[in-house]
């Protein structure tokens, strides 16, 4: 089984499809052309899978890992925080109605779409802290850092995301998810979710599956007129 990509949505998780299936969830609809250049709107649902799926997956990948962050963060010049805010809140009843779904994280920002090979990462730390590492002391396990970074607060889901457009918008992830706490000198296991899904622009709903870690986008031009 591919281990780092999104999957087909498994019967164990269809609660949660079920939850939202008077959403106007879809993969991809019609062919709206996304171009580099424009303004627009991102909102993102991110949510841990609460199925047996979910744990035996948990238990049976989860290792050591650090994650790569992204150079840009939300709020900053090139992820604006979002003018409207966030207006997925009936997503995530849904989800959390469905009983086989806890939220992580809510984001919404606006930004310039930029081509793959320009557009910049934005940095991810979302859910549960835990806890401070010290990655000179090496007392987590994780590799060292610059002085700069030495100690640093940790999240429960950390890494990279972003928005790049190519004749569509695509989202790429670059994550990991803790399973667990930190236990004494032992680093957190976690387990990776990396995927990439396109998209439009519009008010459908992007449902982006992985057997641990849930995603729900929808992208919004904010330059027409």
């Amino acid at each position: 089984m591919p281990k780092n990509t999104f999957l087909a949505p498994n019967p164990l998780r269809r609660r949660i499809l079920t939850g939202l299936a008077a959403l106007p969830v879809v993969g991809l609809s019609g062919p709206v052309l996304a171009q580099a250049g424009r303004r627009y709107r991102i909102e993102l649902v991110i949510f841990e899978h609460r199925t047996e799926e979910s744990r035996r997956l948990q238990m049976e990948l989860a290792a050591p890992r650090e994650p790569l962050f992204g150079e840009s963060e939300l709020g900053g010049r090139n992820y604006r925080d979002s003018r409207r805010g966030f207006e997925l809140q009936r997503v995530v009843r849904r989800v959390e109605d469905s009983g086989a779904g806890r939220i992580i994280a809510r984001l919404a920002w606006d930004q310039t779409g930029r081509d793959h090979a320009s557009a910049p990462w934005l940095r991810v730390q979302q859910g549960r802290r835990l806890g401070v590492h010290d990655a000179l002391g090496d007392a987590s396990g994780l590799s060292p850092r610059p002085l700069a970074e030495a100690v640093e607060e940790r999240f429960e889901l950390e890494g990279r995301l972003r928005i790049w457009v190519g004749r569509f918008l695509h989202l790429e992830t670059d994550l990991i998810y803790h399973v667990e706490e930190p236990l004494d000198d032992r680093p957190p296991r976690a387990i990776t979710v990396r995927g990439s899904q396109r998209m439009n622009s519009g008010d459908d709903l992007f449902y982006l599956d992985h057997p641990v870690i849930g995603m729900i986008a929808r992208v919004t031009r904010i330059d027409e007129t």
